[in-house]
């Protein structure tokens, strides 16, 4: 086994570990969200009486739901994407186009992770309007979500880096994606 091939390997029990943490999360997050959403509802319509927060909290645990989403999607290939290049070139060719399109994420998620955190500092003086939590717990989505798309993206970009010499080892996205399924 390669070098590169290797730290692929260990940083996909990383991302494994951190994404089942995602999971439950976002399932956790949904329930909420849910619960706030029948609750505000039922208050408004039934009670007469408006919950003043609800609003405002399922925007921000909606937030935190899609950066922790994002990087389970990207994972197992679950983001829209138009293929129909990578299906028409050779193996190799396409090993290279996933490494070039997964380094591109790289340096975006990167200029998010530094971007994000300078939006959640500022935050850390700033305080929700309908109840009193700081902003930085919501703006700190942006720093965290997009380190884990950093380490998935990574880890995507290792295996096409490996793939390019070894095709049928690199990164393929639709086995991935039906092992998700069968779980």
């Amino acid at each position: 086994m390669s070098v590169v091939a290797r730290a692929a390997a260990m940083l996909a029990e990383v991302n494994s570990s951190l994404l089942v943490l995602c999971k439950y999360l976002v399932i956790v997050l949904m329930a909420l969200i849910t619960v706030i959403m029948s609750c505000s509802v039922f208050w408004r319509y039934v009670l007469n009486d408006a919950i003043s927060w609800s609003e405002e909290a399922t925007k921000y645990l909606m937030v935190w739901l899609t950066f922790l989403g994002a990087p389970i999607a990207l994972r197992h290939g679950g983001h829209i994407n138009i293929d129909i290049l990578l299906e028409a070139v050779p193996p190799r060719f396409k090993q290279f186009l996933l490494l070039v399109i997964n380094l591109i994420i790289v340096a975006t998620m990167t200029i998010m992770v530094w971007k994000g955190y300078g939006l959640a500092e500022m935050g850390a003086r700033q305080v929700a309007s309908s109840f009193s939590i700081s902003m930085v717990w919501m703006q700190s989505a942006i720093p965290v979500g997009s380190a884990l798309i950093l380490l998935v993206a990574l880890e995507h970009a290792l295996r096409a880096l490996h793939g390019i010499a070894n095709p049928d080892e690199g990164l393929n996205l639709e086995a991935v994606w039906a092992d998700e399924i069968r779980e």
